[in-house]
């Protein structure tokens, strides 16, 4: 029997679509009777059937619902206007789905029946990237001409926010099609500065768009700014890079820049690494030859003097992951290769030498094949938990179902080859379960012992594993790096992604940033971190400072790395962001531990990137970077400057000759002021990414001597030489195991 009163019709109706039970809800609308909710079931019947992906049947309830006299774009009484339901309800389809032939059909029949909405240019800019795509030129203008002659209408009738409305859908077909022209630029960068002038305009902000401004309350404005223009920023992004129009004095983003100390040279095609289309990558001297080598998500490569050829059949390696990570698990001085995949990571072991360097299978010799998953890792990381000389694993698991988190894996090196999940036994299933996105060990009180950092998302804490009588201890909370719980005092963190340890500040400790994806609307709503960049106090606290050091807000942050990409001595920050069309972003440190961006003056962008990894892939003494990304890998070498440096390449005795969580200092010998460096040897960061295991330290001008300190991970004891700079060292271990 049908609901007797228009408020249980809503009732259960709204009750329904919250189950998203679609067929009920369609039978329930079409078996209303109702005159009184005529105009509700039709509306219902249309949101319904666009949802199940009946779009003729959506639009022809629509066209019922406007016959009968409701005007679509204005609200019903408990649910809000038909035609925004339905286009939402389509939208949900899509929204990450750029195929022209599906945008084509969720779209083409609404901007056919309804062209003069409010709502048409939505299904126009879906369809103006799908006729691009798809390189149908009569479409191409139509579409053109639709927006060209609305855009005209707005500024006719002096309506600034439609005309920067259908401006940016205008440019959103065009960039979604991955193509730009001169015309869409010009609407790109004439969206920015509307955007940039509302958002100063309501924060009462008239500073620069970029840099470090010291005034704090100067600072909570801008980034309240950058939040509101975060999508008119990546829209000029994308639009100048596919443009291909330099980044010069005039242009907005020339304006948020300082100048880069280096400058980056895309070289893909040129090294080999073209069309490849991956999630993330690692790093490593696989066959000894003084090169890194990489492998791409277990596409094992060569570095054949500074071009990369796959190698992976010849060498054994036939299963591709997510992501991997090199480690010498067995210690006998060859790094071996995990690669993470599904609920059922591989391992291979490095032959070595006399093997040619092939790589064989021993998942389940090791006892891998016995541990038990709950779920797929997104994080994996080498780090010897226990101190007794060898490789163990960490795994931080990821949510299955969407937002159902899993107790991370802690397996522990038996030393004879073999592998034992120590996981609840030691602690790690005390706190949780959380969806874990990324491992970052590190070494962060400098006792010897490495601690595990893991990131985790859905807006849950992260965890820092503390070892402590026997077992671990999560002291996140005890240091300040658990998350800030929103709102105040609340259950709320952060989507944190990836996460890296580095000195920022050059004080001989070591600090930390998480990159967190923060959706705006959450931000507004007071319940999402922004990525945190924890500044280690003296007394071992860490203090968010990110906003005060000059990081600039983006959406989807996700993989981070700290690099001395100018070998002038600090550690500058360079951050992937995963969504279609955001860039990543490059920010030099200016020597006191603040950043600014410089990412497009040193063309230094990626798009649409996930994982990345620093590596000095020719052999020059400065480091490039290879991003990887679904738009496809790119490779950018580092042309350099006239600053020094020093490279560490350590060998450790013992099970473990990897040196993982290995500390180096660096001193000068010859300045006025004597200057220390310092760093740690990781194993990995992010979100299973993997720099080249070497200790990278630029010393700006300076030429003459330094003294190299080495901290061994298995030892209590020093290890010092005096030497030159401006080359690679190895460093072998020479003082005895603790």
């Amino acid at each position: 029997m049908a609901p007797s009163t228009q408020d249980e019709f809503l009732k259960k109706a709204q009750d329904l679509r919250g189950k998203e039970a679609w067929a009920d809800l369609i039978a329930l609308a079409e078996q209303e009777t109702d005159p009184q909710n005529q105009s509700l079931a039709l509306s219902f019947l249309a949101i319904a059937k666009a949802a199940g992906q009946d779009f003729e049947g959506s639009l022809a309830a629509l066209k019922e619902l406007q016959s009968g006299g409701v005007v679509l774009d204005e609200a019903l009484p408990g649910l809000g206007s038909p035609m925004v339901e339905v286009v939402n309800a389509i939208y949900l389809h899509c929204w990450a789905n750029f195929d022209p032939a599906f945008n084509r059909k969720c779209w083409q029949g609404l901007f056919q029946e309804f062209s003069d909405s409010h709502y048409s240019p939505i299904a126009a800019s879906r369809l103006l990237m799908a006729a691009l795509k798809e390189k149908k030129k009569g479409e191409v203008k139509k579409y053109q001409e639709f927006f060209e002659n609305r855009i005209q209408q707005a500024r006719d009738n002096k309506n600034p926010g439609a005309e920067a409305d259908l401006s940016r859908r205008y440019v959103d077909g065009y960039l979604r099609a991955y193509q730009s022209n001169e015309r869409i630029l010009e609407l790109a960068k004439s969206s920015w500065a509307q955007a940039w002038k509302e958002a100063s305009e309501k924060y009462s902000y008239d500073g620069p768009t970029g840099g470090v401004e010291m005034d704090p309350e100067m600072l909570k404005a801008r980034r309240e700014c950058e939040i509101d223009t975060d999508d008119a920023f990546n829209t000029i992004a994308l639009a100048t890079y596919l443009h291909g129009e330099p980044v010069e004095e005039g242009h907005p983003l020339f304006e948020m820049e300082t100048t880069p100390g280096v400058q980056f040279e895309d070289v893909t095609e040129k090294i080999g690494l073209s069309n490849l289309r991956i999630s993330r990558v690692a790093a490593a001297d696989f066959d000894l030859d003084g090169d890194p080598d990489l492998s791409l998500c277990g596409r094992l490569f060569e570095n054949r003097r500074g071009k990369f050829v796959e190698i992976s059949k010849d060498r054994g390696l036939t299963q591709v992951g997510l992501g991997s990570v090199f480690g010498d698990y067995d210690g006998d001085g060859y790094l071996d290769l995990l690669i993470v995949k599904g609920a059922f990571p591989t391992l291979y072991r490095n032959l070595g030498k006399r093997g040619k360097y092939r790589f064989e299978d021993v998942t389940n010799a090791s006892g891998l094949d016995k541990i038990t998953m709950s779920s797929s890792p997104e994080g994996a990381a080498w780090v010897d938990f226990d101190d007794d000389g060898d490789l163990d694993l960490y795994f931080a698991l990821y949510e299955n179902p969407m937002s159902v988190g899993h107790h991370d894996i802690l397996v522990e090196n038996l030393g004879d080859g073999s592998f034992a999940d120590r996981s609840e036994a030691l602690g790690i299933h005390k706190v949780g379960p959380f969806c874990g996105r990324g491992v970052s060990p590190c070494d962060v009180d400098g006792d010897g012992r490495q601690e595990i950092f893991v990131s985790n998302y859905r807006l849950q804490p992260n965890f820092q594993w503390k070892w402590q009588d026997e077992g671990f201890v999560d002291a996140s909370a005890t240091v300040g790096i658990k998350g800030e719980p929103q709102p105040e005092g609340g259950g709320y963190y952060g989507h944190t992604i990836g996460s890296c340890w580095g000195d920022v500040d050059n004080d001989g400790d070591f600090d930390l940033f998480s990159a967190n994806l923060a959706h705006p609307r959450f931000i507004r709503q007071g319940f999402s971190n922004q990525s945190m960049l924890g500044i280690q106090q003296a007394n071992g606290q860490f203090e968010d400072q990110s906003i005060q050091r000059g990081i600039r807000f983006q959406e989807t942050h996700s993989d981070p790395a700290l690099v001395d990409i100018d070998n002038d001595g600090d550690l500058d920050l360079s951050l992937t962001c995963i969504y279609e069309g955001v860039p990543s972003a490059l920010f030099q440190n200016d020597g006191q531990g603040n950043f600014q961006p410089i990412t497009f003056r040193a063309n230094a962008v990626a798009f649409h990137a996930w994982g990345q990894t620093w590596l000095d892939f020719d052999g020059d003494g400065f480091l490039d970077v290879i991003y990887a990304s679904s738009n496809g890998l790119k490779a950018l070498r580092n042309t350099g400057n006239d600053h020094q440096y020093i490279r560490i390449a350590l060998r450790c005795k013992g099970k473990d000759s990897s040196a993982f969580g290995a500390i180096v200092r660096v001193t000068t010998l010859e300045a006025d002021s004597p200057q220390t460096w310092v760093r740690q040897l990781h194993n990995a960061r992010g979100t299973t990414s993997q720099d080249e295991p070497v200790l990278h330290f630029g010393l700006g001008s300076y030429k003459g001597k330094v003294e190299v300190e080495v901290r061994w991970p298995d030892s209590d004891r020093s290890q010092k030489k005096k030497l030159r700079t401006g080359r690679l060292y190895e460093f072998k271990q020479t003082i005895k195991a603790k």
